[in-house]
């Protein structure tokens, strides 16, 4: 009897445990709607030279050294790291004699809530302290962010939905005018294999539609296409690109958009801490101009 016993309370704890792992997740963010298209539209394509090698003193202190160039403009930087648990903290010296520290705090202070503060100097009149706070239930998720300096700035979203559909909106409250500066709402429809989304930004003026498609049982190959209208003057814009992952290590990918502006951009992993980026921009409408390269390596000793 002890035993049936035992052996029903292990059925129920794995079917309790069954359904807690296939409870469905709760809506994207607003700031996820059509994050997918962006990045791959946007990230990672640079247009200057950059260095960077970093290295983990035996105190888990991750110091970095950079130094980039774009024309004949050269700048360095030496920036330290140390994080503990959800804390951390990062130095930054540059060529300008300026010093920046940022204090980051995640969930420690509040639960959902992230503190962040940053000191510059001898700018200090750009320092600021920020208030981030973010929840997500099973049908909504909340986030609020606050600058706790004189004219803080409310910036406030929410979503209903599913993690298939959802529904949002984003409103930033500007306290010196006492106005809304910003005002956006949106959809999002996403799935394993598709990612869309329909934004309606600056207060109703900007019109946002984009669509993104990983083709494939491994998803390895992406096309994203994404399509702007200002409402004021009846200006388009359109961008298609596309990402493939060759292999672990390799990734390309490529942009163009109605302009005229072609970019491209190849991503290889020396190693799971190094990378290097190699990114070149062309103008399709004047092919005589000399073409952009950017070239970015990064190294962790």
């Amino acid at each position: 009897m002890a035993n049936n016993s035992h052996q029903r309370k292990k059925k129920r704890s794995k079917t309790s445990k069954r359904h807690k792992q296939q409870e469905p997740a709760g809506p994207r963010r607003f700031s996820e709607f059509g994050k997918f298209a962006n990045d791959l539209l946007t990230k990672g394509y640079i247009h200057d030279q950059t260095l960077s090698i970093s290295t983990r003193s035996c105190n888990e202190v991750i110091i970095t050294s950079r130094a980039s160039r774009q024309g004949r403009r050269s700048t360095a930087n030496v920036g330290a790291q140390y994080k503990y648990k959800n804390a951390a903290v990062e130095v930054n010296f540059d060529t300008k004699s300026s010093i920046a520290t940022t204090l980051s705090f995640g969930g420690e202070i509040l639960p959902s809530t992230n503190v962040n503060a940053s000191l510059r100097l001898p700018e200090y009149g750009s320092s600021q302290l920020n208030l981030k706070f973010q929840q997500s239930f099973r049908n909504a998720a909340l986030s609020i962010s606050v600058g706790l300096n004189q004219s803080p700035d409310i910036l406030l979203s929410a979503t209903i939905g599913t993690s298939s559909i959802a529904f949002g909106i984003e409103s930033k409250y500007k306290t010196t005018s006492r106005s809304f500066g910003r005002l956006d709402a949106g959809i999002s429809v996403t799935n394993p294999s598709r990612d869309a989304s329909i934004i309606l930004a600056e207060k109703g003026d900007l019109l946002r539609l984009a669509y993104a498609h990983r083709f494939g049982q491994s998803r390895k190959i992406s096309a994203v296409a994404e399509v702007t209208r200002r409402l004021s003057n009846n200006k388009n814009s359109l961008a298609v690109g596309v990402s493939c992952i060759a292999d672990k290590l390799t990734t390309v990918k490529a942009t163009l958009n109605n302009r005229g502006k072609l970019q491209a951009l190849l991503v290889h992993k020396i190693n799971p801490n190094s990378s290097l980026n190699i990114s070149a921009e062309f103008n399709m409408k004047a092919l005589d101009k000399i073409p952009r390269i950017g070239l970015a390596l990064a190294l962790r000793l």
